[in-house]
């Protein structure tokens, strides 16, 4: 497109160019040839008439003068012999331009008492203007093909500034449609391009934000569905060759089981999302921990340890998520059945301008330190996803997980925003 419009453009100014050119030259060569017989005419004045002989002045080695009497003879200098029509249109008293035979001329009447004596004819071969013309014109096509080569590279280097980012930018959606969502794209520093290349990068930081959020859910729903589907099948699996009322029994529990783990993954989906609806509602520290007691006194039970609730008298309401609270506790009692000892306490206590929640055993069978909420640590050969999630939970949303005690029992601690008394619920 570059070297069309600059082709197009360097003929439309050339043309009319050389046409310019090619008239001037002319134009001007015939005006020489006009002060060159005017030089005669003033040279020779009355000797053409008086028979003298007649003295012409020097002129340009290429132009030839010659003078005719007025009967058309040729009395001086180099002509044609026989008066062609410029010297016979003169001698009627009219200067006379033109080309004759080849040679471009310029006559002029010699007039003595009002009547033409003579003419002096000056002429030079057209062909001498011509090759002015067409060196010219050759120098004229000379800068037309250096514009032309001129435009030609800009335009390449152009064409390479543009399409060496676009094929960047092409590169870098390939790498995305591939799965790779830390890609990003170069600048250029052409705005246009840069600004493709940033919705790229935008389009993959969410794309990427959006696979994360689907996978942590994956990781965090095996992990917490895993243990009630292992209850859910033991204790099916115990009920079969039982009596009558212990399958129904049996089903009923699964039933109960079934919408715990329905309410899990509904938890979770909002969690992920940050779509929980009940973010801004009040609760007090009584429901968060008889909530949780419920649930859990069971399991522990058929465990042989005891689990005491114990909620102190100026432990303060909270704002935080209830679904949040719901799984790190679940997470943090099931870190206890799992690897602790003893008798189970969760403490709901005043701390200052939060509500703390301990959940404490008798002593961890693991190595406990802070790596514990490292996601995929695990002393236990297992998925070390749950209190890495638990505290994800914690501090997405104001609160904090800390392992408060090691020994010689094991203690961590949920630090909840507190609300202020009589704070609407």
């Amino acid at each position: 497109m570059a070297l069309t419009a600059t082709i197009v453009a360097v003929a439309l100014f050339a043309m009319p160019l050389a046409f310019a050119v090619r008239q001037l030259y002319f134009t001007n060569e015939q005006d020489e040839l006009e002060r060159a017989a005017l030089r005669a005419v003033s040279a020779v004045g009355p000797e053409v008439q008086g028979g003298d002989p007649i003295e012409l002045p020097k002129s340009e080695s290429d132009v030839s003068v010659a003078v005719y009497g007025h009967d058309g003879t040729l009395l001086a200098g180099v002509g044609p012999t026989v008066a062609d029509a410029g010297v016979r249109h003169a001698l009627t008293g009219q200067l006379s331009q033109g080309q004759e035979n080849g040679w471009l001329i310029a006559v002029v009447p010699v007039s003595s008492s009002e009547s033409v004596i003579g003419v002096v004819r000056a002429a030079t071969p057209v062909v001498n203007v011509w090759r002015r013309t067409l060196l010219t014109w050759a120098a004229m096509l000379g800068l037309a093909l250096l514009a032309v080569s001129i435009a030609v590279a800009v335009a390449r280097r152009q064409a390479r500034r543009l399409s060496s980012p676009l094929e960047s930018v092409a590169r870098t959606a390939h790498v995305l449609g591939d799965g790779d969502f830390t890609v990003r794209s170069v600048r250029s520093g052409v705005w246009e391009i840069d600004e493709t290349g940033a919705a790229l990068d935008a389009t993959a930081i969410r794309l990427g934000q959006l696979v994360a959020r689907e996978r942590e859910f994956s990781a965090n729903a095996s992990h917490q569905l895993r243990t009630p589907l292992t209850g859910l099948r033991l204790g099916l699996e115990a009920a079969l060759g039982q009596s009558h009322e212990a399958l129904e029994a049996a089903a009923a529990q699964a039933i109960t089981t079934a919408d715990e783990l329905e309410r899990t993954i509904s938890e979770l989906l909002s969690l992920t999302h940050g779509s929980e609806g009940d973010a801004q509602t009040t609760v007090t520290a009584a429901e968060l921990v008889l909530e949780v007691e419920g649930r859990w006194r069971g399991p522990l039970a058929a465990e042989g340890r005891p689990l005491r609730v114990i909620v102190e008298p100026q432990a303060p309401s909270t704002g935080f998520s209830l679904t949040a609270v719901r799984q790190i506790l679940d997470i943090l009692l099931d870190n206890a059945l799992r690897h602790g000892s003893g008798a189970v306490d969760v403490v709901a206590r005043d701390s200052g301008t939060a509500l703390a929640l301990d959940v404490r055993d008798q002593g961890s069978n693991l190595e406990m330190n802070h790596q514990v909420f490292d996601r995929g640590h695990s002393g236990a050969g297992r998925s070390g996803i749950g209190l890495a999630l638990a505290r994800d939970l914690a501090q997405a949303r104001g609160g904090r997980l800390i392992l408060a005690r090691v020994s010689p029992t094991t203690v961590f601690t949920v630090l909840l925003p507190g609300t202020q008394p009589g704070a609407d619920r």
